[in-house]
């Protein structure tokens, strides 16, 4: 095990006090909690009480290696957008700001492992099966939302909905944090591309047992969208699809798929390159009727903060990521609102003084 003193200025941070308090707290001065984050291994009855004040164990404080903390894998950006170093930095400081808050999730789930022979079609139909049985959804039915959520929970994925810049490029990435499933959404991510976005990066979170390289492999890019899309859309339903508009006037092709995406929550696109698959002959261009068609939809974010009710908040909050609003309840006693406010994205539109009473309620 390797000492890191820096999860003391983290935990600190959590409690919402300074440094020279917690010296005093401790019976030591600033210098020496400056020299522990530095480094330097406290005395142990320094150590203890630390662990005490903190209420923690000692591998708060220790790199240990059969948890080696944080990979963030290179995935790739939404449209034709480049996947940068920038990005990376991102999805590292993002992951790294949640890494006492995983260390401190008492009981590990043992997750399932779907594994594919190969990256070939069978095996992501394969796979894709083992995925929507997960989900419990339907033969003939594209996946639902509220089945995507059940997805992560029920492999151990936490969805955490952050802003992201502008400059990152991406509604969604997957990363391992102390050997939890994390994925983070981007709050203006519109809910017609949530199901996919959460697709792809579940089945990133279900490969990466096996594919441990952490840079870019188009490959594996082109498998998981291969896997996401026979996940949301069973054969049956392209059939259908494609036979409700057999004959049909392009305009009024499009009109088919708007109706079909508004009724089950997918992108134009999406539905349009499976039934290409099908049919070759199938050529209707949708990207500019897709675009115009996700205007009517709101942002996940914009979903979870549709009103400045913490009750309502936590209830949906709840329905989309209960893995993670479970371990935020079990560690709420000692993290500060401002602390809280950070781990939940909570600014200005909710006070994180109501949101932990509604929360307290569960605990």
């Amino acid at each position: 095990m390797e000492w890191n003193g820096a999860n003391i200025k983290l935990l600190a941070k959590e409690k919402g006090i300074t440094l020279k308090q917690l010296g005093a707290e401790i019976g030591v001065t600033r210098q020496s909690v400056g020299d522990w984050i530095k480094g330097q291994l406290p005395k142990g009855n320094h150590l203890v009480a630390l662990c005490k004040f903190f209420d923690t164990t000692p591998n708060a404080f220790f790199d240990l290696k059969e948890a080696t903390g944080i990979t963030v894998p290179s995935h790739r950006a939404k449209g034709v957008a480049k996947v940068t170093p920038e990005r990376q930095k991102f999805a590292l400081k993002h992951a790294t700001e949640y890494s006492v808050f995983f260390r401190n999730i008492e009981d590990p789930r043992i997750v399932p492992v779907v594994r594919a022979k190969d990256r070939s079609d069978a095996s992501a139909r394969t796979v894709a099966q083992k995925l929507r049985e997960l989900a419990g959804a339907s033969k003939k039915e594209p996946i639902t939302i509220e089945e995507s959520f059940r997805l992560m929970e029920n492999l151990g994925i936490y969805i955490i909905i952050k802003r992201f810049p502008e400059t990152i490029k991406a509604y969604a990435f997957y990363t391992k944090i102390h050997s939890y499933r994390a994925v983070f959404v981007d709050y203006n991510t519109n809910v017609i591309d949530l199901i996919f976005a959460l697709l792809h990066e579940a089945i990133h979170a279900i490969r990466d047992e096996e594919v441990v390289d952490p840079s870019y492999d188009k490959e594996e890019e082109d498998f998981c969208d291969l896997v996401a899309n026979y996940v949301q859309f069973p054969d049956e339903y392209i059939k259908l699809a494609l036979n409700t508009m057999s004959g049909l006037k392009k305009s009024h092709q499009i009109n088919k798929l708007k109706y079909l995406g508004g009724e089950n929550l997918h992108a134009l696109y999406g539905i349009a390159k499976q039934i290409k698959k099908i049919d070759p002959s199938f050529n209707l261009n949708v990207f500019g009727a897709d675009t115009n068609f996700k205007k009517g939809f709101k942002s996940i974010g914009d979903r979870l903060f549709a009103e400045d009710d913490a009750k309502k908040y936590i209830d949906t909050l709840r329905f989309i990521s209960p893995l993670f609003v479970d371990a935020i309840i079990a560690q709420i006693e000692g993290a500060s609102d401002r602390r809280l406010g950070e781990l939940l994205g909570i600014d200005h539109i909710l006070d994180a003084k109501a949101v932990r009473a509604e929360l307290q309620k569960f605990s």
